[in-house]
């Protein structure tokens, strides 16, 4: 992607925000965490079965009354942290910010998508999002009817969409594909526009583990 950069891709440059839970927040995500963390310490998963420990929460959590609970607080952990109120502040300055360019808001799950296209007023897309009504947004996002898309996973690949020069990474998975993917729907070369790629993640949670195990090629602008 670098060597490309500047002849047919866009120049580009991406920056980690970092915000704080509320104290409501981090009062759930904490309690939520330790009985998550402490199963999966109790139990000797990661001794026991290695990199294959996940796979076996996830089994056990179908049948273990201990394992269960440990699963329920593992997703509302994540739940606290992927739509985090922090982030939408955020996002509300990032809009703000760039009023006058075109904005992908990528978000984990299709929840917090559409809390954020109701917030904002902006369309959203998901997997549900009837393939009609997918174009029509993609024709309004590209005539500039519309000035940003709120969606989760759907258009990470797959899917043409129209030139945008903004991103914002609410939220998502560790690996390296869907960040590549992400940043790669606003690198289209445009004269010489810079597009941006920003990613939102929350102070002292699971979001940070997510960014130290992915292992990324790009320097980072960050922000206190």
């Amino acid at each position: 992607m670098d060597e490309l950069t500047g002849q047919q891709l866009a120049e580009y440059r991406t920056e980690r925000i970092r915000v704080d839970l509320t104290g409501t927040e981090r009062a759930t995500y904490d309690a939520a965490y330790a009985t998550y963390t402490g199963y999966v310490r109790e139990a000797r998963l990661r001794e026991s079965h290695g990199p294959n420990w996940w796979q076996e929460f996830t089994r056990r959590s179908a049948y273990e009354v201990q394992a269960r609970r440990a699963k329920v607080a593992e997703l509302k952990l994540r739940e606290v942290v992927h739509q985090a109120q922090g982030k939408l502040a955020v996002l509300d300055n990032l809009l703000r910010e760039h009023n006058d360019r075109p904005m992908l808001i990528f978000t984990a799950h299709n929840r917090f998508a559409y809390q954020i296209a109701r917030r904002h007023l902006i369309p959203v897309i998901t997997h549900q999002t009837k393939v009609a009504e997918r174009k029509a947004i993609l024709d309004g996002f590209r005539n500039g009817q519309y000035r940003a898309i709120a969606t989760s996973k759907v258009l990470n690949e797959g899917v043409d969409v129209p030139e945008a020069k903004v991103a914002v990474v609410l939220g998502g998975s560790a690996t390296a594909r869907e960040y590549v993917q992400r940043l790669g729907r606003v690198l289209r070369k445009h004269g010489n526009q810079e597009a941006v790629l920003y990613e939102v993640i929350a102070r002292g949670t699971v979001d940070e583990g997510i960014v130290q195990r992915r292992q990324q090629r790009v320097k980072y602008h960050i922000r206190p």
